[in-house]
């Protein structure tokens, strides 16, 4: 066989393969385009079952290579009634639209040399009115606010990029400063959106208005891991962190307030058909006007508590949301969802606790500990107020500086009747306190409802059986007072 012929043969073969690769690329597109599409509708339809939004209106283009969605959300008025619903009032309703602009598979991100494979990929780009835009302009200038992608797995597992960037923002009249070093957060999901994990982080804020007020936060992050348990409650742990928070008011009352490596961490467990949950939050250190305070500890537990139901509440509570109801209908119905799918809850013996709860003060430390729960509980219990307490099972233990409730009732008094237009000197008024704090602590030793020594105020006290316990001591409850003889 000739040199020439073997050259066309090898050009023969691969324009035949060329061909069979893009044909089975836009195949590959067109396919992925419509499975995209039923992807992004079942996110869609976990999105319209938040009940931070309602969705107004949806409209979603399919091409060959591309697509195009374009939806318009209303941010769910229950949110925010409560707080700035005025009586006579229209509540203001918040609006936001974007578009969603989808490459299709198999390789969506070939331009970026990506050759990774995805479904689709979705970048969103929000929309704004011409006041909020020409507002965000002031901050970010050209560059957008916000940017998502969305890449989507052909197993419809995804993961979610956000990115918003920084910005240095001056007014050089009223002197206002604003330092924003951006944030980023990705979410990775399954197509089921039964399992979510989170990572996000704010590097920092700070800013102010000169002579007022200034202030400034380092290092937030958050993030969280959950995986949906048999029970239907998302089961994992969260975590956030604050590596420092500064604020200083200087107008009206001077404040100055630093906090120092704030974090929390909760953790949700199932068992059986139980869930058992816990939170911490740790404070290194809080100085306020120059007075250090911490460290800080607070543990607290919740368990027992039936999966099933506290499922059920959540959807209800979530379809409840959805409604468009008054304060008063909202307060009848929720009172109702409790009272007809939230009795599960009682029969199942709970137990809340605060485990811990420590802070080291300038003039000692506060400990406290508490748990109340119920064992066999009923629901006609409910009407005999003297068999639920027989069921209910609680216990405190606490101990404050003596120096402390001295110090808050002399701030209550000086707030109350103190200032200069009250005709009170401050001396007079604190020792006025003072009495009053020593008369008071001194009445409740000697009934021994405190224990006062070395300078900490404690008592402990408990309720099992319907038998109460005050500092060891068995104080009747009303309905076990003797019946005075006529």
């Amino acid at each position: 066989m000739s040199e020439k012929m073997v050259k066309r043969k090898v050009l023969l073969g691969s324009a035949i393969t060329a061909a069979i690769l893009s044909t089975a690329y836009i195949g590959g597109a067109y396919v992925a385009g419509k499975a995209a599409e039923n992807t992004l509708q079942k996110q869609h339809e976990w999105l319209s079952s938040l009940p931070y939004f309602i969705v107004k209106n949806r409209e979603y283009q399919r091409g060959w290579f591309s697509s195009s969605e374009k939806t318009t959300l209303l941010l769910n008025p229950e949110l925010y009634r409560f707080f700035i619903e005025r009586a006579g009032t229209e509540l203001p309703k918040f609006e936001v639209t974007y578009t969603q602009n989808i490459k299709h598979g198999p390789l969506p991100l070939l331009s970026r040399f990506n050759l990774r494979p995805y479904k689709a990929v979705v970048e969103s780009e929000f929309i704004f009115s011409p006041e909020t835009q020409k507002f965000l302009t002031q901050f970010f200038g050209t560059q957008k606010p916000i940017h998502i992608e969305n890449k989507i797995g052909f197993n419809d597992d995804g993961v979610i990029d956000i990115k918003v960037p920084s910005f240095d923002y001056e007014e050089a009249i009223s002197g206002v400063k604003a330092n924003w070093k951006g944030f980023n957060a990705t979410l990775n999901y399954g197509g089921d959106f039964n399992s979510v994990k989170l990572l996000a982080n704010a590097p920092g804020l700070s800013g102010g208005a000169k002579g007022k007020l200034s202030f400034a936060f380092n290092d937030l992050s958050f993030g969280f891991e959950h995986v949906r348990g048999k029970t239907g409650v998302m089961l994992g742990s969260t975590n956030a962190k604050l590596a420092v928070f500064d604020m200083q008011l200087l107008e009206g009352t001077p404040i100055k307030l630093k906090l120092e490596e704030l974090a929390y961490a909760g953790k949700i467990s199932e068992e059986d058909e139980f869930i058992n949950g816990g939170a911490n939050i740790n404070l290194a250190k809080l100085v306020l006007d120059d007075q250090p305070y911490g460290p800080a500890e607070v543990q607290a537990t919740a368990s027992h508590l039936h999966g099933p139901t506290l499922a059920k509440l959540a959807d209800e509570f979530t379809a409840l949301q959805k409604k468009q109801l008054n304060r008063d209908q909202f307060s009848n119905e929720l009172v109702k969802l409790v009272k007809t799918h939230g009795m599960p809850l009682l029969t199942h013996d709970p137990l809340l606790a605060i485990k811990k709860f420590d802070v080291k003060l300038p003039d000692g430390s506060i400990h406290f500990t508490t748990e109340v729960g119920l064992k066999g509980f009923q629901p006609a219990d409910l009407d005999k107020p003297v068999e639920f307490v027989n069921k209910l099972h609680a216990k405190a233990d606490f101990s404050v500086p003596r120096k402390v409730i001295e110090t808050m009732v002399m701030w209550q008094a000086r707030n109350m009747f103190g200032g200069p237009d009250s005709g009170v000197a401050a001396d007079d008024l604190d020792y006025l306190a003072g009495q009053f704090v020593e008369g008071q602590i001194n009445k409740l030793t000697d009934q021994n409802l405190i224990r006062s020594e070395n300078g900490l105020l404690s008592a402990k006290a408990s309720l099992e059986k319907g038998s109460f316990l005050l500092n060891g001591i068995n104080v009747p409850l009303p309905w076990q007072q003797p019946v005075a003889e006529q």
